[in-house]
């Protein structure tokens, strides 16, 4: 009789073990300075590139994750490298390890054939200018890139997304038109009237560049009266000439206005 209760707890452990499993399959959490975070959605997707992202995404974070490849190892996060992580807050506010952060992601463990990467991260991200986070301690779980999409702008009509903070308020670019003339990269945000426009050289590498600098440029201007440009700064997080992808964080100071905040995302 014992034999069989044991045999019955045993098999009940076993099945409890693979429910909880299963339960947490797929699954991205860490420590975001003393906060935690936990995805309660994580999606994931294979890039023409042959680069993955896998993002957590809960009801007020979004944080995004990308490696170059999927071969099992490190990736340092940071100046130079094309593997990056993001952290986007409750209030938009955008950290990037590329280019002034740090860190590693880890991939542990994968299943190309199914789909699935699991692995570690850890991280420090910088708001440019104005503040940073350190992630810690953080893992994903089975993240799933056959069936996963990640959190971004539908509208097929645009080139892309761009965002930013008009003084202080929330600028989210209705229409997102990127072109190169082989020389500049230009890329126009608009809602109704308003416009921000950047430019960056067409072969660009990844750094810090402050507007002034040759082949750079940063403009608003409403109702096609542009506002002069006294200062600001981008960073360039990656430029991917052979697939045509481009992000860019920046801000700018104009005459009248201020543009904080800046994150621009586009096929070009």
């Amino acid at each position: 009789m014992k034999r069989i209760v044991l045999v019955l707890f045993t098999a009940i452990i076993a099945f409890s073990s693979c429910e909880n499993i299963e339960d947490n399959s797929p699954a991205m959490q860490g420590m975001i300075d003393s906060l935690f975070f936990k995805a309660n959605e994580v999606r994931a997707v294979k890039n023409e590139d042959g680069s993955y992202t896998l993002q957590g995404v809960n009801q007020d974070e979004i944080l995004t994750l990308q490696i170059d490849r999927a071969q099992l190892g490190t990736y340092n996060l940071g100046s130079g490298s094309a593997s990056f992580a993001t952290y986007e807050d409750a209030n938009g506010n955008v950290y990037t390890t590329s280019p002034s952060g740090n860190g590693t992601i880890e991939l542990t463990d994968r299943c190309i054939s199914c789909g699935l990467l699991t692995g570690t991260f850890q991280f420090t991200a910088i708001q440019e200018g104005i503040d940073s986070i350190t992630v810690n301690r953080g893992f994903f779980f089975e993240a799933n890139f056959l069936t996963g999409q990640i959190y971004q702008d539908e509208n097929q009509n645009n080139d892309g997304t761009m965002i930013a903070k008009l003084n202080g308020e929330v600028f989210e670019a209705n229409t997102v038109v990127a072109s190169d003339n082989g020389v500049t990269i230009r890329v126009e945000g608009a809602i109704g009237e308003q416009v921000i426009a950047i430019s960056v050289p067409s072969d660009a590498l990844p750094g810090n560049y402050p507007v002034s600098a040759p082949g750079f440029g940063a403009t608003f201007s409403i109702q096609g009266e542009e506002d002069v440009t006294s200062s600001g700064q981008m960073s360039i997080n990656f430029n991917n000439t052979s697939t045509r992808k481009l992000r860019v964080f920046f801000r700018f100071e104009t005459d009248a206005n201020s543009i904080t905040e800046g994150d621009l995302f586009v096929n070009y």
